[in-house]
């Protein structure tokens, strides 16, 4: 045999063997999808963290059913329609468990606070997310919020304003929350942002807190309640944190 030959016949091999290659890689991954459906199928979704909402509620939002491939379940859009669909859900997490269960891991909205507009109370949870309208019975427990001014709120989404207000709603969450984490929030009455540069509320019906420019919070918030813990329960007055940085106290 001539190298010609041989060389062609080399490249004949080594085509035939590079198109059994392709085939096979092709067997392979057409079995494991078919493995896929036929051993990952849903049959168990779980829901936790859950309290306001039943299992079934969650489930039917989510838009997810067993008999449904694990693998080929879309968990950000089942989360996305949670979300959407049910405004007391803070957050939504979808995730696979193998064999054949999803799970569904839910944080709950805490309602805090109300904004009247359009002479109605809208609820907000600790993100300013709207929850639902009340009537005025039922706002004993919630934080009035002036100063602020709501465009077209609707239940489910987060409260809307005009662009001047923007930093009042900025400022407005990063309150709440530090109240929430603190475990403070059930003892303010109301909290004043129509000076965004030193918002004010009032704690435990004895004191009007001034904040000054929203930074440091955190700081900040540790300083009040640590000024609070040095006072008597007969003190009332101003607790300004607007000035260097620190608590002054004023009595009256």
């Amino acid at each position: 045999m001539s190298t010609s030959q041989s060389g062609k016949s080399n490249q004949e091999f080594t085509f035939r063997r590079g198109i059994s290659g392709i085939w096979l890689f092709l067997g392979v991954i057409l079995l494991i999808i078919l493995a896929m459906s036929i051993f990952f199928v849903v049959n168990d979704i779980a829901v936790e963290g859950n309290a306001r909402y039943s299992d079934e509620e969650i489930i039917a939002a989510s838009g997810l059913e067993t008999g449904e491939n694990l693998f080929f379940i879309d968990r950000y859009e089942a989360a996305s329609r949670i979300f959407a669909e049910l405004p007391y859900v803070n957050d939504a997490v979808v995730s696979r468990e193998l064999p054949n269960r999803v799970r569904i891991t839910i944080t709950e909205s805490s309602a805090m606070a109300y904004v009247e507009a359009g002479g109605k109370y809208w609820v907000l949870d600790q993100n300013c997310k709207i929850l639902r309208t009340v009537g005025a019975d039922e706002l004993h427990s919630l934080i009035r919020v002036d100063g602020i001014t709501p465009v077209e709120p609707k239940e489910g989404t987060v409260l809307a304003v005009d662009e001047e207000s923007g930093a009042q709603l900025r400022y407005l969450v990063a309150i709440l929350n530090q109240l929430l984490s603190r475990g403070m929030w059930t003892e303010v009455d109301v909290i004043d942002l129509a000076d965004v540069t030193s918002p004010a509320f009032t704690y435990q019906e004895r004191f009007t807190v001034r904040l000054g420019e929203n930074s440091e919070l955190d700081y900040k918030f540790g300083l009040l309640q640590s000024a609070i813990d040095q006072l008597t329960e007969s003190d009332a007055g101003t607790l300004d944190l607007s000035i260097d940085q620190q608590v002054h106290f004023s009595p009256g």
